[in-house]
């Protein structure tokens, strides 16, 4: 199993429990991504790596009955998931397709974009310069491409992962470490990415998200999403003791942390 199908498994198996586990960050880092690329009413947006929808709802909301919104991703459950959210809501110009993005000219023959939306996944492909091709070259001329990645994390969350990993280091070695390449760190690294897939007016900024969990949400925040691939290497009968062996080893009763989301932008010409 090459990294990109590991990854959608990992995904696959969080969807249940992502974004719904009393911490909220990736509803807020979307809503700021899609306010960022600026759908307008009408517009065609592809959304890839749509996870549960927190890009797709308000990127469709954006673009009214109008416009057309098409969400991808490999994780059957993340799809599902997406495609409650866009029945929630009404939204009959939206749906949420399973699928690669960087094969999203197969799934989708002839469509172009008018906006295309990679929220907080380039950094878990094996290959973060063909995708951006491959995501520009569904872009209309004029059309954009709007990226969001974690960056930075505040001094209190590497606190908190070094505990976490020193606590579970009997059960899950590197439970404190994040399963994604770090390649993508620097604005210069984003500008140089999008620029070589064919995108100018490339800009990034950062913008900080402070991030609030009870010392009781730590576990389920960690299984909720991408530090999941490590954990599910304890095996189901010692998780219980794993969870108490890290509750115990919490010294705050709340953490307060302070994540920052860098944002990149570039046009096709």
């Amino acid at each position: 199993m090459d990294a990109k199908q590991y990854m959608a498994g990992v995904f696959d198996r969080a969807s249940g429990t992502y974004e719904r586990v009393g911490v909220p960050f990736f509803a807020p880092v979307a809503a700021e991504l899609v306010r960022r690329a600026a759908p307008e009413a009408g517009d065609r947006v592809l959304d890839a790596g749509c996870g549960t929808g927190a890009s797709l709802v308000p990127a469709a909301l954006a673009v009214g009955p109008t416009g057309r919104v098409v969400g991808l991703d490999l994780a059957p459950g993340m799809v599902a998931a997406a495609s409650a959210e866009i029945e929630r809501h009404g939204l009959t110009q939206a749906i949420a397709l399973l699928g690669d993005a960087e094969r999203a000219e197969e799934l989708l023959p002839g469509e172009r974009f008018d906006v295309v939306l990679a929220g907080m996944m380039l950094y878990f492909l094996p290959d973060p310069p063909a995708a951006v091709r491959s995501m520009a070259g569904l872009l209309r001329p004029g059309g954009r491409l709007a990226a969001s990645l974690l960056v930075r994390s505040s001094p209190a969350e590497t606190e908190l992962l070094a505990l976490v990993e020193r606590a579970l280091e009997p059960y899950a070695p590197g439970a404190g470490g994040a399963p994604f390449q770090h390649r993508l760190s620097t604005p210069e690294d984003l500008t140089g990415l999008l620029e070589g897939g064919g995108l100018s007016g490339v800009r990034c900024a950062d913008v900080v998200f402070e991030v609030v969990i009870e010392a009781g949400q730590v576990w389920d925040w960690l299984w909720s999403a991408a530090r999941r691939a490590a954990l599910e290497s304890i095996p189901p009968s010692l998780r219980a003791e794993a969870r108490a062996a890290l509750e115990s080893a919490l010294g705050q009763d709340r953490y307060v942390l302070a994540r920052t989301v860098r944002y990149v932008t570039g046009s096709r010409g």
